[in-house]
């Protein structure tokens, strides 16, 4: 499988080396800076492209889309009109209409990929995770804490960008709160309703020698409602005075999940924790470190094994369906937020 990038952020510093250790091959990467791009590419060893479109007609059997959320559907819809496979960043869109025109596309191009990239999903620990939770190991769920608490948006000289633009999808929510909703509604199942707090603690941010107003949160908190009568809290900080281990906790009516940063414990009621982390599959480069990395070459070998025929090597996998499922519980939050924090259902 051959794949092309768009975007030299997260594409460029991990995608590439992730999946090229899988056995994938890089045909070229393009971005908005020509300039930027080309020296990306010399470092990488890649053909660049000036534009996006550009990519839609060279040899790539796969577009990964690492962009803002404001060019996924564009770009999306794009590349499955023009017959390729497509992997999109998250959050899915800017909004829920965009999400399911995303999705009516990738209906009309069933023989096409249209994946969004939730790589912890391809994680040993989550998918034991999930395995315990489907052989009833901790029976019923019950509640569940999920928290990712980071330091790197605390200061306040760290330049204005769209991340910092609510009309951008920017935000704390949509770029962190995306992967804690699919992961809950992968191991837990789906919601019927959510409430939720966004909140900005830095208002401004340079940019060429003013100040512009960040519109977009940099901590949310968020309560859902299970399908299954359970509930889940989700907190996001970006602006905390140090980084912790993402983590989350999942207590049912015989047995907790326990998952912090690349490690599995399993507990049962009344008992004590039991490390359940699983070996590596696969060989991990020694460059390559952290859940989304790592994650990322799990997905790549899921997509070379798919490539070679193994079509349920993708069966876990992130659909477009799955997209405008979180989209639209991104959404209800922002709709909660702006209500109070009162209940929206699903």
């Amino acid at each position: 499988m051959k794949i092309a990038i768009i975007g030299t952020g997260w594409g460029a510093r991990v995608q590439v080396p992730a999946f090229r250790s899988a056995g994938l091959k890089i045909v070229g990467i393009a971005a908005q800076n020509y300039e930027k791009t080309q020296r990306e590419a010399a470092t990488l060893e890649v053909e660049a492209f000036e534009n996006w479109r550009d990519l839609l007609s060279s040899d790539a059997d796969l577009i990964s889309i690492v962009t803002p959320p404001g060019t996924h559907c564009e770009m999306s819809v794009a590349a499955l009109q023009a017959g390729k496979h497509v992997l999109c960043e998250k959050p899915t869109a800017l909004n829920q209409l965009e999400a399911q025109t995303m999705l009516e596309t990738a209906q009309a191009h069933p023989e096409q990929l249209s994946l969004i990239d939730h790589e912890l999903r391809f994680l040993p620990i989550f998918q034991m995770a999930r395995a315990l939770i489907n052989d009833n190991a901790i029976g019923q769920i019950r509640h569940v804490n999920s928290s990712v608490i980071f330091s790197s948006r605390a200061d306040p000289q760290r330049p204005w960008n769209w991340w910092s633009d609510k009309e951008q999808a920017g935000g704390a929510w949509g770029a962190i709160g995306s992967h804690q909703i699919d992961m809950l509604r992968w191991l837990c199942g789906d919601f019927s309703s959510i409430r939720a707090i966004l909140h900005t603690f830095v208002g401004e941010r340079p940019l060429d020698d003013q100040l512009l107003p960040v519109t977009s949160d940099d901590f949310a908190t968020a309560q859902v409602r299970l399908v299954n009568g359970g509930f889940a809290s989700v907190m996001i900080s970006g602006v905390a005075a140090l980084n912790e281990n993402d983590r989350m906790i999942i207590h049912g009516e015989h047995g907790a999940i326990k998952i912090e940063g690349a490690r599995l414990w399993h507990a049962e009621r009344d008992g004590e924790w039991q490390e359940r982390t699983p070996a590596h599959t696969v060989a991990i480069p020694s460059e390559i470190s952290g859940n989304f990395p790592v994650g990322t070459v799990y997905l790549g070998h899921a997509l070379k094994a798919y490539s070679r025929g193994q079509h349920d090597a993708l069966a876990q996998a992130a659909t477009f369906a799955d997209g405008l499922l979180t989209q639209t519980l991104l959404d209800a939050a922002h709709r909660s937020d702006e209500n109070d924090g009162g209940w929206i259902s699903i």
